[in-house]
């Protein structure tokens, strides 16, 4: 007996989801997780991060992602690397979910269903124009959920569901600004079907609309170049014209060949993106509206990327792959290669995949489970501003795989920075303690100790003269601070 067709539509995704992991890897504790792992470790241990928790704590209070992957650990009893990786693996396969969900309404022909979910699967980490966001990370972040549920809520749209707007505050709980871009495609997409036109005005704007006069702050936004459509290198624009371009072309070969509902997604694609794009200029530009800035007007562009590969997708199948496998090895297989080769250059001295409960082969990764498991947890350590940059860290966070608080980085706090005012002094006056960071001796760990109460350090080789390094590996060492 022939499997149901959801149970084979459940087993495809499956299959993709599992393709994508092993094509695109996966990272635990890397880049944007420097804030929300934190948030999950002090929702399971609160003695954790005396010092710093105001850091990720602000930027993850107006969701409940780190809650509810929380609630999931204490449940399972799965330990959280273990945990995190399941949850990476889940959302990835509702994203696709998703995606074959829209496909399904936008095409008949079930092999461009399915080649629109595949590339999506196979350009993951294709980035939407110079927003520097993925479709989709290779970690565990609260956007992907976020994404599934706006798809999800696009399908409902679509089939003139009012449950779009249940999808919608889905998306808010995970990631509330993604969810706001989300809704301002969807409106769009809902013109004239009043139920659900309101989508957007679920989700009142957050509180980034007070005046902001903080010279830190305006510092530390100056520094985000990527919040600034017009300082986009040129090349970062293609990102924008050319997915504009093939929405419009979408649009009139499916009206030429009567897909009512393709013509309809693509044109009013193009029509919200559009309109997204202008907004989001006007607000980075306009006097008075800085406070809005760290807001992102710009994520539109990640639907708007994530859905012109879906339904470019479909029909590359529909119009040239057709029944060839010749053609859809041609088509998929040096894409496959290409994307597998730039994947091993984005972290290069870490495994493909990081599996859970394997041990690190990661100097610096090594150095902060030694910390996680050898150090008191009221511990406050001093690191290069810039340590995630250094060759061999890979843009690893400190904070996440050691569990313990830390100065203000550089690299990603200072994203944090930018967004809540409040912070700015503290982040500048932390990261310019540490200026000259190479040329420090043992008087400046003596400075930082008595100025923030620093008692750790983690240094690179050959290390400090006069500190007391009890972990050394080839790479680094970590130093108590006397």
């Amino acid at each position: 007996m022939p499997l149901p067709k959801r149970a084979r539509d459940a087993i495809g995704v499956l299959l993709l989801t599992l393709g994508a992991v092993a094509l695109h890897g996966y990272h635990y504790g890397v880049e944007d997780q420097f804030v929300y792992l934190p948030a999950i470790q002090a929702q399971l241990d609160p003695s954790l991060f005396p010092h710093d928790a105001q850091i990720f704590l602000l930027q993850t209070r107006l969701g409940l992602f780190d809650e509810i992957v929380a609630g999931t650990a204490r449940l399972s009893g799965l330990p959280l690397d273990w945990l995190v990786f399941v949850w990476h693996g889940l959302t990835l396969y509702l994203l696709l979910l998703g995606c074959l969900a829209v496909a399904q309404r936008c095409f008949t022909d079930r092999r461009a269903q399915w080649a629109g979910v595949a590339l999506v699967a196979v350009l993951l980490l294709l980035t939407s124009a110079g927003t520097l966001l993925y479709i989709a990370d290779p970690y565990l972040h609260p956007r992907t959920p976020a994404t599934a549920a706006l798809l999800f809520a696009l399908a409902a749209v679509l089939d003139c569901r009012a449950r779009a707007l249940v999808w919608i505050v889905l998306a808010g709980v995970f990631h509330p600004t993604m969810a706001l871009c989300g809704a301002f495609h969807l409106a769009f997409q809902a013109w004239k079907m009043p139920r659900l036109a309101s989508a957007a005005a679920l989700l009142p704007l957050p509180m980034w609309l007070e005046a902001a006069h903080n010279d830190a702050w305006r510092e530390v936004l100056q520094t985000r170049w990527f919040l600034f459509p017009l300082r986009w290198p040129w090349y970062a624009w293609l990102g924008v014209v050319v997915p504009l371009a093939l929405l419009s072309w979408y649009a009139k070969a499916a009206r030429r060949n009567g897909q009512r509902m393709l013509q309809h997604v693509s044109q009013r694609l193009a029509y919200s993106s559009a309109a997204g794009v202008v907004i989001g200029v006007l607000v980075s530009e306009m006097p008075g509206l800085e406070r809005i800035v760290p807001v992102e007007p710009m994520r539109v562009l990640h639907l708007m990327t994530l859905l012109t590969v879906l339904l470019g997708g479909g029909l590359l199948a529909q119009h040239v792959l057709q029944r060839r496998p010749v053609r859809w090895a041609v088509a998929f297989l040096p894409l496959i290669g290409v994307i597998l080769y730039a994947q091993f250059q984005l972290y290069p001295a870490s495994p493909h995949i990081e599996w859970p409960g394997r041990v690190a082969r990661n100097s610096w990764v090594q150095a902060f489970a030694w910390v996680r498991s050898n150090t008191p947890k009221n511990a406050l350590f001093a690191l290069d501003p810039r340590h995630m940059e250094r060759p061999g860290e890979d843009l690893h966070s400190f904070r996440a795989l050691a569990e313990r608080s830390m100065l203000a980085d550089y690299t990603k706090d200072r994203g944090i920075a930018a967004t809540w005012p409040e912070l700015a002094n503290a982040w500048r006056e932390q990261v310019r303690a540490r200026d000259k960071w190479k040329e420090f001796q043992l008087e400046d760990f003596r400075r930082l100790k008595k100025q923030y109460g620093v008692t750790w350090a983690i240094l690179e080789r050959p290390g400090v003269a006069g500190l007391e390094c009890p972990y050394v590996n080839q790479a680094v060492l970590v130093c108590r601070v006397d």
